[in-house]
């Protein structure tokens, strides 16, 4: 019963929160990846960094005048250059955001992630990826127009994304991620 009025309650702060905050905003954003997978057990002839990309929609939910939660969708290619270790997901980041000014913010929160896509011969490490992946994403941003914004960020990896299953012995990584975008507010 506790739980139930913690619940209703907590969902009504939230709910009077964005009710009497600015109207939402919603967006798309396209950006380049520089990602890696961080981990000592890669050869090093396979550890170069992947360019990929990231596509995604977002929405802007303003809590106060400087303070918004911005939930996104994004696919995003990651991993390492080497083809054997390239793996794409499908993601959704929450971010705590912090509007400085009407032109620059910081943000920061977690990220889960789907693994959609993988390399099916992993022939020289012989290892699969997990399903999920989760981070923190850290980054700051600028609002070029009313409606076109960039953006900066960093996702440092939390959970061991190797399945090592078939694999002798432990066999570990994570995510690194930089990612520069653009987009625009609808």
């Amino acid at each position: 019963m506790n739980k139930k009025i913690l619940y209703i309650t907590l969902l009504f702060v939230f709910v009077t929160l964005i009710s009497t905050a600015q109207e939402p905003s919603y967006g798309v954003r396209i950006g380049a990846n520089l990602s890696s997978i961080s981990s000592s057990d890669i050869p090093p002839e396979l550890e170069d960094s992947r360019f990929g990309i990231a596509v995604g929609f977002l929405a802007e939910y303003f809590l106060t005048e400087r303070i918004s939660i911005q939930p996104e969708f994004q696919y995003s290619s990651q991993g390492n250059d080497d083809k054997t270790l390239r793996v794409d997901y499908l993601q959704l980041p929450v971010f705590l955001k912090y509007n400085f000014s009407d032109r620059f913010h910081i943000h920061i929160g977690p990220q889960a992630g789907l693994k959609i896509w993988e390399w099916e011969d992993n022939g020289v490490l012989e290892a699969d990826f997990s399903t999920f992946d989760f981070s923190a994403v850290v980054g700051i941003g600028a609002n070029v127009t009313e409606n076109f914004f960039a953006d900066v960020r960093y996702g440092f990896g939390l959970s061991n994304i190797v399945d090592d299953n078939d694999i002798p012995g432990e066999f570990e990584g994570s995510n690194r991620v930089i990612q520069l975008s653009f987009g625009y507010k609808l």
